[in-house]
């Protein structure tokens, strides 16, 4: 499914040096996942896997280089991107689609080990959607 929305963005949008809209499959799978569009967490997510698909560097400085740019776009404060973030994880943890989240996390899926942190929920993500983008590419 993913990979089949990747293509249409490639052929609607063109693939211009690589560059194609990948929000609208970042947010189909956030949906999917049982992340809600109204809560701010979906799009500084949605724009966080955007950053790492165009800097995989970023996944290394979370805290001083993605939560910084992200509240930098949406004029807020980092540690209010990194609240946001962590509310829409544990909602989609706790209300979300087991098992497309067992699927994608995988080992991070244990009720023993809880609500995945940030960084790992963001670059689970991202491998996943890198994964999918290579296929569709």
């Amino acid at each position: 499914m993913l990979a089949e929305k990747i293509n249409y963005e490639k052929e609607v949008l063109g693939d211009e040096q690589g560059k194609y809209n990948l929000s609208a499959p970042i947010q189909d799978m956030l949906l999917s996942i049982g992340i809600p569009p109204n809560i701010y967490g979906y799009a500084y997510i949605t724009y966080a896997v955007e950053l790492l698909l165009k800097d995989s560097e970023y996944q290394h400085y979370v805290t001083k280089g993605l939560y910084v740019d992200i509240a930098r776009k949406y004029r807020t404060t980092p540690s209010r991107v990194e609240r946001a973030i962590r509310h829409a994880i544990s909602v989609a943890w706790l209300h979300g689609n087991a098992d497309l989240i067992h699927h994608i996390f995988r080992n991070c899926v244990r009720p023993d080990k809880g609500v995945p942190s940030n960084s790992v929920f963001l670059a689970r993500l991202y491998y996943y959607i890198k994964n999918y983008v290579s296929m569709a590419g």
